[in-house]
């Protein structure tokens, strides 16, 4: 492997973990800023989380697309981050919410993947 596979794997796992630390977290931002805004903002950023999600899982892929561990985990996490979220008590399961995960998920991973085909 050389560097620049290392700080692709770097950026993919440091992001993983920043996703996880999030949506184990109380929610305090996003209810702030809707509250101040008065837009549902929260499948918004759902969408959003996950979609770099797939990104950068999809930047891990070689160019020829071959399947890899990083594209499965972030699917994984995506379908399975929203279940948690029966067993936080401070957090609420919304179905809506894990159908944002995943469409934001493979969204990413589907825009890497033609920008590669076409290049």
């Amino acid at each position: 492997m050389n560097i620049h596979s290392y700080l692709k794997n770097i950026i993919f796992y440091t992001y993983t973990a920043f996703v996880i630390f999030i949506y184990t977290r109380p929610v305090t931002i996003v209810r702030q800023l809707e509250l101040a805004s008065g837009l549902d903002l929260d499948k918004m950023f759902h969408f959003l989380t996950f979609l770099l999600l797939g990104v950068f899982a999809q930047l891990n892929n070689n160019i020829k697309n071959e399947y890899t561990y990083e594209v499965s985990l972030a699917l994984i996490i995506s379908c399975l981050i929203e279940f948690t979220h029966f067993v936080i008590p401070y957090r609420n399961f919304e179905i809506l919410d894990g159908v944002f995960n995943i469409i934001g998920c493979i969204t990413g991973i589907i825009i890497v993947y033609y920008y590669r085909k076409k290049i």
